[in-house]
């Protein structure tokens, strides 16, 4: 369990971040999401010991972390390496050995991950031969080829398509699987929202939300109600409107959506109206959520 508390970290006249506090639980992967300037770099580079927080705490597991803590964390910074004339496998095989893997693991763990990669037909080719969604699959090969202890990502799925972004998907899941925090930032909302256990929402410098999809919607769910056209539609919307913990009731033909205090109250508004040919909890993302508050 990886633990930020308190952080805040300013530079001259600007605050970077304030107050932050967050977990990135083992076997469970955090997405932090948030628009370009909202501080996500800051914090991933704070996590990494790469800048000092004028105050607040990062702790592994119960451990506050200092300088040499972080031997064994995988990281993706947001400014992309790597050695373009190098080919492919060596570069992996180079940044495991730089955390002390064996030659020989680190190969096995190199040519693996090179095939779920769909990278196997690039590995003796020199990195400035790929493209760019291939230089992309890389350089996360390289972070995760060690094994690290914590797996810490700043914006990952930058210039990967989206079959790529599905294939990184089920690696950090594999990873975090194992037993391991995985953190990421990221701006692109459907991605975080597809990749992530649980969402911390930064704006600002600050957190605006935190919590897993279900937990940020739970106070957003909308309800839609299919009716038969005719006057059944008159009827049930002014039942609705009257309906007890029942609001904002709107209507588009034969068609009424509404908002209401919880599940059983939108159950039981609906149970009754006349004409009723389907109900359906109608679910936001998470851009519909956030992306207008940030």
């Amino acid at each position: 369990m990886l633990t930020l508390k308190g952080i805040t970290v300013k530079s001259g006249r600007k605050t970077w971040l304030k107050d932050v506090s967050l977990t990135a639980e083992a076997r469970r992967i955090t997405g932090v999401v948030g628009p370009r300037g909202s501080g996500k770099t800051e914090l991933i580079r704070v996590i990494m010991g790469l800048i000092e927080a004028d105050s607040g705490s990062v702790s592994l597991e119960g451990h506050k972390l200092g300088f040499g803590d972080r031997q064994n964390f995988g990281y993706l910074p947001a400014e992309r390496g790597g050695y373009p004339n190098m080919k492919v496998l060596e570069q992996i095989v180079y940044f495991s050995r730089l955390h002390g893997m064996t030659l020989g693991a680190a190969e096995r763990n190199a040519v693996t991950l090179l095939a779920r990669l769909d990278l196997s037909d690039r590995a003796y080719a020199p990195l400035s031969n790929l493209s760019g969604t291939e230089v992309a699959r890389v350089d996360i090969a390289s972070v995760l080829a060690a094994d690290p202890d914590v797996v810490v990502l700043d914006e990952p799925f930058e210039g990967l398509d989206a079959t790529s972004a599905e294939k990184v998907f089920e690696l950090l899941r594999d990873h975090a699987d194992s037993g391991v925090p995985v953190i990421f930032t990221s701006d692109n909302w459907n991605l975080t929202q597809a990749a992530a256990d649980d969402i911390v929402v930064l704006s600002h410098g600050t957190i605006l939300e935190q919590g897993t999809l279900s937990e940020l919607r739970a106070d957003h769910i909308t309800y839609q109600v299919e009716l038969a056209a005719g006057p059944d539609a008159d009827l049930a919307e002014a039942q609705l409107a009257s309906a007890v913990g029942v609001t904002e009731v709107t209507r588009e033909g034969s068609t009424l959506r509404f908002a209401a205090v919880h599940a059983n109250a939108a159950g039981e508004a609906v149970r009754d109206l006349a004409g009723l040919r389907g109900f359906t909890a109608v679910e936001p993302s998470l851009a519909e959520l956030f992306k207008e508050k940030v």
